[in-house]
């Protein structure tokens, strides 16, 4: 088990916990991580490890997301790359356009060498690397703050950021899949594995108010239905759905 760990009160640089023994013990990683504390171009003044993703064909092939440009001389953050399950990290030599992201991070399943990386603000997106890392091309131009993303198992990509957006061929043109015209952000995508007509996506605000909606197609994104019913505190940053048990679980 790997996690990403983020100390809010900015004692310690960034880290990850990982355990071997089904999280009975941890041991925390910092090797080939960064040493100190990031705060240039970060998503809210510190950087922190933000997103992982393990190659689906090599699970001890791991990619962590940490927000922050270089400076002072140091590497900053970006995409780091662990070949043995997270024991130890390296920085990606050729980084995307834009380090500051919060979520959008994943390895194609059908083509490892292919990798996402979502980003915020200046030169943000979504930017697509054909070659492990070793380039990268901005592929998405209709939103420059995608605070997620996510690869279902045929391919498909899906692009969260006022609206969802919907691609079948890698990045190279987009299917507009809603069209709200909200102050929210769309952070969490699902897709049923069963049946990939249906989706869900949850929506939220990044100020105090209680002001998010969980929300579901059976159509492909055609039409929606608001699903939040009687979540107490709406502020969902991520959905998952068990198809074994018909479970659906949004979390913030």
């Amino acid at each position: 088990m790997i996690a990403t760990c983020s100390p809010w009160d900015v004692k310690y640089p960034p880290r990850v916990v990982r355990s071997e023994d089904a999280g009975k013990t941890y041991q925390i990683v910092k090797t080939g991580l960064p040493e100190t504390i990031l705060r240039t171009n970060t998503m809210w003044g510190v950087g922190h490890p933000r997103a992982l993703a393990v190659d689906p064909k090599d699970p001890k092939i791991v990619y962590l997301g940490l927000d922050g440009d270089p400076e002072n001389g140091k590497g900053g953050g970006g995409i780091f790359k662990s070949q043995d399950g997270g024991v130890t990290w390296a920085q990606l030599p050729s980084q995307p356009a834009s380090r500051r992201m919060f979520y959008g991070l994943a390895v194609d399943p059908t083509d490892s060498q292919r990798i996402y990386w979502a980003a915020c603000g200046a030169n943000g997106g979504l930017h697509r690397s054909e070659d492990g890392g070793a380039t990268w091309k901005s592929v998405f131009p209709h939103d420059q703050w995608v605070f997620n993303m996510m690869v279902a198992a045929d391919g498909t990509v899906y692009c969260g950021g006022k609206n969802l957006w919907r691609s079948t061929d890698h990045g190279a043109s987009w299917k507009q899949l809603t069209k709200f015209n909200t102050d929210r952000t769309v952070v969490g995508i699902e897709v049923d594995p069963r049946n990939a007509a249906t989706m869900w996506i949850t929506m939220t605000t990044w100020d105090g108010s209680n002001n998010g909606a969980v929300y579901k197609t059976n159509d492909g994104g055609t039409t929606w239905q608001d699903i939040t019913g009687n979540l107490p505190y709406v502020k969902p940053l991520i959905v998952r759905f068990n198809p074994a048990t018909n479970e659906l679980w949004p979390a913030e």
